[in-house]
């Protein structure tokens, strides 16, 4: 380069390297973090994770993030945090904006939707340990102390503010027996396996919170080997005028050990957001130059691919057989996944799953002893529990069940 590109990289980076974060989302990010800490600080907790990506067993890639997850000594508590100002009222058992009603705006459901997540983990759990998981708990946070919250809002079990958090956390746990060590540290260690947000930030308070797509990371930037890669500019203005740009790169570790290179620019990092386009190609594509640090979430994404099967010793992708460890006669522990035939007001029995998006079965009407809709919806709701016995096998899909 010569001096007059060298003085166009230096301000174009520097521009971009100074990108602010919103003050709407300084704010929502401040509100998780307080939140987080608000329950690290009760004796209850054990183990605190922000962020956390909850695989959906119905989609291939899907995922449900919940902002805070604290396990406690007696359950897990899913906390979805709203930074919501004006007046917030109930309607139709979920939290209604007013503002977003009188703008014409349908409200978009948030109690349901943590709702949601919890039998999402729920499933997932069971899939993933083959037993059933602590009993787990949605509360929805409302953290903006100028929030008008109706009478209603303040004493639904499942909303809660930052100052009765705690109050809230303990009243739900009362009635409840402490769950075992080994119960804790197996929900710690599944959180830890489904990871969180890979993060962009820049030198003006920026966070960038998406998916790096690995395939495409300067060769050595491995998300299994660093937590995180700073990148500095070396020199000043007048330096770079004069010797061209140079960049110091710190690597940090997984096993806790730095590694700093000099480097000159020309690398990029592709980082998707999947609600907005991003990069300087709308793409997702960063200079590195551009960006203060990047840092990795989970050590390897989570596919259920990888998921063995009861008794296997791999995931399918390692080519094991679907139905290893099944066999007719013997007694399962399954999740129920859906009512089939119920949207048409045709019911005829319960899909159970016995490894998500792998092995599922049917649990026909007629093993119900005429149990009506309401005990159904009661005992055998989706994302419940059950315990089957396999009838027939005739494929990984086509298994035919009964109560065990």
């Amino acid at each position: 380069m010569g001096a007059i590109a060298n003085h166009r990289w230096w301000r174009s980076t520097k521009a971009a390297r100074r990108e602010l974060m919103p003050q709407r989302e300084v704010r929502s990010w401040k509100a998780e973090h307080a939140v987080g800490a608000a329950v690290k600080r009760m004796t209850c907790t054990k183990h605190v994770h922000l962020a956390i990506r909850i695989p959906d067993p119905d989609r291939p890639r899907g995922s449900g993030e919940v902002d805070v997850i604290a396990i406690t000594d007696r359950a897990v508590v899913l906390l979805e945090v709203k930074n919501w100002g004006g007046d917030v009222h109930l309607q139709d058992d979920d939290l209604v904006q007013q503002r977003l009603l009188d703008k014409g705006e349908p409200p978009k459901p948030v109690i349901g939707k943590l709702r949601d997540k919890v039998r999402m983990l729920q499933r997932s759990s069971q899939s993933i340990d083959q037993v059933e998981m602590l009993e787990v708990l949605p509360i929805v946070v409302l953290a903006n102390p100028r929030g008008n919250l109706s009478d209603e809002v303040l004493a639904h079990p499942e909303v809660s503010t930052v100052a009765d958090l705690p109050k809230k956390i303990e009243a739900l746990l009362a009635s409840r027996e402490p769950a075992s060590d080994e119960e804790l540290a197996r929900q710690d260690a599944l959180l830890r396996r489904f990871g969180t947000w890979d993060v962009l930030t820049f030198d003006g308070g920026q966070r960038h919170t998406g998916d790096l797509i690995d395939d495409d990371l300067p060769d050595g930037w491995t998300r299994a080997d660093h937590t995180a890669i700073e990148v500095a500019v070396e020199g000043g203005w007048l330096s770079t005028l004069f010797r061209g740009p140079r960049l110091n790169v710190t690597f940090h570790r997984r096993d806790g050990s730095k590694v700093t290179e000099d480097m000159t620019p020309g690398l990029t990092v592709r980082h998707t957001q999947p609600w907005d386009d991003s990069g300087i190609d709308g793409k997702g594509t960063y200079p590195i130059e551009h960006v203060r640090k990047v840092l990795f979430g989970n050590e390897a994404k989570f596919r259920w691919e990888d998921v063995p099967s009861p008794e296997g010793d791999g995931g399918a992708a390692e080519g094991q057989d679907l139905l290893e460890g099944f066999e007719v006669g013997g007694t399962y522990t399954g999740t129920v996944v859906n009512h089939q035939g119920r949207k048409k007001d045709d019911f005829h029995g319960l899909l159970v799953t016995l490894v998500e998006r792998k092995v599922t079965g049917m649990i026909h009407i007629s093993k119900m002893d005429g149990m009506d809709m309401d005990h159904i919806d009661m005992f055998y709701a989706i994302g419940k529990t059950v315990e089957v016995r396999i009838l027939s096998i005739k494929g990984p899909k086509r298994i035919d069940l009964d109560f065990a």
